[in-house]
């Protein structure tokens, strides 16, 4: 479950996973630049991570290749703090929903 804490920021707190997914929708007409920063038990946050979301379009990064290289992934499970400078739609996508996607049959 999301959380919204305060005007374009939101706390993903339901425990992410490797190979998990973010969908970031930026529905307006101006160029949204979001910052991630991971939070995981036992350890300094990592981030921010700087990512940039055309409008009217999405972006779904997996989380843990968003960090540099030679960072340390969090260890599961862990939260991400979302923050945007415009308004942007965020759904945390777990990696074996879009394993299921994948396999869907064509309407």
């Amino acid at each position: 479950m999301s959380t919204m804490v305060g005007n374009w920021r939101m706390a993903i707190t339901d425990g992410c996973m490797p190979g998990d997914r973010l969908s970031l929708l930026n529905l307006g007409s101006v160029t949204a630049h979001v910052e991630l920063t991971f939070c995981a038990p036992g350890g300094p946050p990592l981030g921010p991570v700087r990512l940039v979301v055309p409008p009217r379009r999405t972006l779904c990064p997996v989380l843990d290749d968003l960090l540099d290289a030679g960072a340390p992934v969090p260890g599961p499970p862990y939260s991400v703090v979302v923050m945007a400078d415009a308004p942007v739609l965020v759904q945390p996508l777990p990696a074996g929903r879009e394993a299921a996607e994948e396999r869907r049959p064509a309407a």
